[in-house]
């Protein structure tokens, strides 16, 4: 009798471990539930900051710097001095232009006189030969009624010609003095010019800043002898701080001028920055990315909305030039749609997207349509209905029906 109790007992083990050897094992999954809300489709990009004019403060001539005080991160107003040349021989060159200036005044002012008197030297010959030529004709009439003697017409003709010879060298001394005048005239504009160009190089000897900003860059700092050019000093107005970031071409026909802009890191700390598209550049350019890919990008410029750099100040952040920073640019947004988790989704074999839903415990493979998407969420236009759970990034092992 023990014997058949024994024999059931071994059918019964042996029919339980076919039975559950039959019986399709239950998975665990990680689900979400289809939700109704609003999403923003975004272009992620790592960025930099950047100042849209940068102001390089050069030697404005050959000479010796005088040593520079002002230090990066020192605000400087505009026409405030931030550097000073040695002016000696400058002083001295002015001074030598403005005497030699002078001198040729007095020269034109003489010269202004001899004319003066050459013209009036001129008039009076002219007069007096005027007056030698009627003495001569009264004479000659005379003579020729037997009035006067040949001596006297002859004298008269040698005193009309004589008058003549003294009015044409007078008339001859009076444009050699205008055209002194105008040679004189000429080297005068060249000295003046010359003493313009002194006092320039005097007033360029003591630097200002051109704008209100903040000192990027100090390349000399001792006294030192430069070439015409060096860059002394790097000069920007941080409050006109801007994005620059380097968009991939096939997401950058996505961007629009004025799209929404959250710009983020440690840079700017936890509260993302606003800021709108401002400028897309019409040229792109090839880049190899970190693994040696080359990539087409193009630049795009966001321009940070008025105010956000004056409180990241109040927040005791100062955001400088050329710091790291990432960017989303805003390029769509939806609301009120049907919205789960991207990676719920994956690809068909036939291309399109696919997901599996949870229906009564069982994984059911469902075709999707979607919308707009980003790295964590896309939009469902049709294939599942808010309410149901979908499985989050199923495993490959998982099947239609599990």
């Amino acid at each position: 009798m023990s014997r058949w109790i024994w024999f059931g007992f071994a059918t019964l083990v042996v029919a339980a471990v076919v039975f559950l050897l039959n019986t399709p094992r239950a998975v665990p999954v990680d689900v979400a539930t289809a939700h109704r809300g609003a999403i923003r489709s975004y272009v992620e990009e790592r960025a930099k900051t950047r100042l849209p004019e940068i102001y390089k403060i050069t030697m404005p001539l050959q000479g010796r710097v005088l040593p520079i005080s002002v230090k990066e991160g020192e605000r400087v107003s505009a026409g405030q001095v931030v550097a000073q040349l040695e002016a000696i021989d400058l002083e001295t060159e002015l001074t030598e232009a403005v005497n030699n200036v002078a001198q040729v005044n007095k020269a034109v002012e003489m010269l202004d006189n001899s004319i003066q008197q050459a013209m009036l030297t001129a008039l009076a010959s002219k007069a007096k030969a005027v007056f030698s030529e009627e003495q001569f004709q009264r004479k000659k009439e005379a003579a020729a009624q037997q009035a006067a003697s040949e001596a006297e017409k002859d004298e008269a003709e040698l005193a009309m010609l004589e008058s003549g010879y003294d009015l044409r060298k007078d008339e001859l001394d009076y444009a050699n003095y205008a055209m002194y005048k105008t040679v004189i005239e000429l080297y005068r504009q060249t000295q003046k010019a010359k003493e313009v160009r002194a006092q320039r190089d005097y007033d360029r000897a003591v630097i200002k800043s051109p704008v209100d900003g903040v000192v990027l860059a100090r390349n000399v700092s001792n006294e030192r002898v430069l070439s015409a050019g060096e860059v002394l000093l790097e000069i920007g107005d941080l409050g006109q701080m801007e994005v620059e970031v380097e968009v991939l071409t096939q997401y950058a026909v996505e961007i629009q001028l004025g799209d929404a802009v959250d710009i983020e890191g440690p840079a700017v700390g936890k509260r993302p920055v606003k800021g709108r598209v401002a400028r897309i550049f019409p040229q792109g350019f090839t880049k190899l990315s970190s693994l040696g890919v080359e990539q087409q990008r193009v630049t795009v410029i966001v321009g940070i909305e008025p105010g956000e750099v004056a409180a990241l100040a109040d927040a005791d952040i100062q955001l400088g030039a050329d710091y790291r920073i990432r960017v989303k640019i805003y390029t769509d947004q939806k609301h009120d749609v049907v919205i789960i988790p991207r990676s719920a989704l994956f690809r068909s074999t036939s291309g399109g997207w696919q997901a599996f839903v949870v229906h009564q415990s069982m994984a059911q493979l469902t075709n999707l349509e979607i919308g707009l998407a980003n790295d964590f969420e896309v939009e469902v236009i049709s294939g599942l209905n808010e309410g149901d759970s979908v499985i989050v990034a199923p495993e490959s092992s998982l099947r239609d029906g599990q």
